[in-house]
């Protein structure tokens, strides 16, 4: 594992754009309520992709750069 103070500045954005087209995804209100149950979610066998639906959530989406 890396520690964040060695990612670059190029490696935390291209972290946030695979994060954002990440196909993991919840709706809000199914979030909020595994989120508000940690203490259980945190042990649930699908805890992965609960994180990856909170990350993607917190992402802005943008259109590829060779889109623009």
């Amino acid at each position: 594992m890396v520690a964040c103070s060695e990612l670059s500045a190029a490696d935390l954005d291209a972290l946030k754009e695979a994060i954002a087209r990440s196909p993991i995804m919840l709706r809000r209100l199914a979030l909020a309520e595994r989120l508000a149950d940690w203490q259980v979610t945190r042990m649930a066998p699908d805890v992965d992709e609960v994180v990856l639906a909170w990350l993607a959530s917190h992402t802005l989406r943008r259109p590829p750069a060779a889109l623009l």
